[in-house]
């Protein structure tokens, strides 16, 4: 029974011993990433709404007679509702970017490795060399992975909250 339980904890170990520590700090950058894009749409299912009425009230409560000044106080609004929108996307999208260049890292470390085995072994050992060669290969696919999925995610995010906004700004315009 402990065995099943720890079994998944053994195969992320295994995982981060044959691709090098880099492999930790990604794993650590795509939880914060998820934390960030789940923040986000828990925010647009649930608090976006709010967020729009709330704006939309206060506009209503300071227009007057005077349209300019009604236009800017409708632009303010706007802005206001954009900057919540858009918060911690472009940490989300730097995120995404610094993936691939993480994994890049561990292909230069693992193959520093490779070298040191050659440099020590010679050429006519592959078995020695095959392990550096997989912790050469690993975090580039680790990153790339992550940062495909977190580009998908953050697509349908922006592609799905601009549309939703755009539904509800038109409350302004009526």
């Amino acid at each position: 029974m402990l065995y099943y339980l720890l079994l998944p904890f053994n195969l992320v170990s295994d995982f981060i011993n044959m691709g090098g520590v880099v492999l930790l700090v990604l794993f650590f950058v795509a939880f914060y990433m998820w934390i960030l894009i789940s923040e986000r749409l828990y925010f647009y299912k649930y608090s976006l709404d709010d967020v729009v009425e709330k704006s939309f009230m206060e506009y209503k409560k300071l227009t007057g007679k005077d349209q300019w000044l009604n236009n800017k106080i409708k632009n303010m609004s706007l802005a206001d509702i954009n900057l919540q929108k858009n918060r911690n996307l472009n940490q989300i999208k730097g995120l995404v970017a610094l993936c691939p260049l993480l994994g890049l890292l561990g292909t230069v470390t693992g193959m520093i490795e490779v070298f040191d085995v050659m440099a020590f072994t010679g050429t006519g050992n592959p078995r020695l060399m095959a392990g550096g060669i997989s912790k050469a290969t690993l975090p580039t696919m680790t990153g790339l992975v992550i940062s495909i999925t977190g580009l998908f995610a953050i697509t349908f995010i922006e592609r799905f909250i601009n549309d939703r906004v755009l539904r509800k700004v038109e409350i302004f315009e009526k």
